[in-house]
């Protein structure tokens, strides 16, 4: 399965640029199968952090990165594991019909 981040959204302190909110998106392929998922969360830091980023200086990697370490490896494991799951269920399903539809002329 490949996985494919996106960031949808940043929420930030206009006086700062200090990015506050994200929505990202996880897309999933498996076999000609795609879902999705959108997720937001919330981000806390200070602009006094030797490592602080002034907003316009962000690219998409450096917050998709934050997002990651937020939702720690375990998470992202487990959210991939469930839509791989349910990729597979598709792909059985279309090979494996429990009914099919039409005439015979």
């Amino acid at each position: 399965m490949t996985t494919t981040w996106k960031i949808a959204q940043l929420k930030r302190i206009p006086d700062t640029g200090l990015v506050t909110y994200v929505t990202y998106i996880m897309n999933f392929e498996l076999g000609g199968e795609i879902d999705r998922l959108v997720g937001s969360i919330t981000l806390t830091g200070d602009v006094n952090d030797p490592d602080f980023i002034p907003f316009e200086n962000l690219t998409e990697e450096d917050v998709i990165a934050w997002v990651q370490a937020n939702l720690g490896e375990v998470e992202i494991s487990t959210i991939e594991a469930d839509y791989q799951a349910q990729l597979e269920e598709r792909i059985l399903n279309k090979q494996n019909p429990e009914f099919l539809e039409g005439t015979p002329w």
